[in-house]
């Protein structure tokens, strides 16, 4: 596998530490992408994505050590703070972590997936929880944003050449 740029390492950082103190969460998106395999190699990952299980301790737990890590939180544009208000989460789907140049999404509710389910079947890679592989492709298609369709296909090219290995 290619070297990960510097920023990526500070991510896998706090991901180790989040997963050492308890959080449950399946890692997603092009991050996840970017440490399963060489496909997306050298390309910059704007930010990494995690789905959380969605208990309120859960949830008060990844917040507190990211705010306790300097992290600041954000939905929807607007500043929170711990503990997190559950209930006026509801219907907002993520919390925005952001320090320095680095972003951290944790999504905790889905329109079409049971975001527990995903964080209970994710598999451990590199020591950390990875979303499946499919249903990863999965999402990055549904959502079809060009940058995600280019990821997908490029993903695709990358197992079609291992497969013929």
């Amino acid at each position: 596998m290619s070297a990960l740029p510097s920023e990526h390492l500070a991510y896998l950082e706090l991901l180790h530490r989040l997963q050492s103190r308890g959080v449950r969460s399946a890692l997603t998106g092009s991050f996840a992408l970017r440490l399963l395999m060489d496909a997306l190699g050298g390309e910059p990952v704007p930010d990494c994505d995690l789905l959380l299980e969605p208990s309120a301790d859960n949830l008060q737990r990844w917040a507190a050590l990211l705010v306790e890590d300097g992290w600041a939180l954000a939905v929807w544009n607007e500043p929170v703070g711990v503990p997190l208000d559950l209930e006026t989460l509801r219907g907002k789907y993520y919390v925005r972590a952001s320090k320095g140049p680095l972003v951290l999404d944790g999504t905790y509710e889905h329109d079409t997936l049971e975001t527990g389910a995903l964080v209970s079947g994710a598999r451990m890679h590199q020591g950390l929880p990875v979303m499946d592989l499919d249903t990863l492709l999965a999402l990055k298609r549904e959502r079809g944003t060009p940058r995600d369709l280019e990821q997908v296909a490029r993903v695709e090219h990358w197992r079609r050449e291992h497969r013929e290995r």
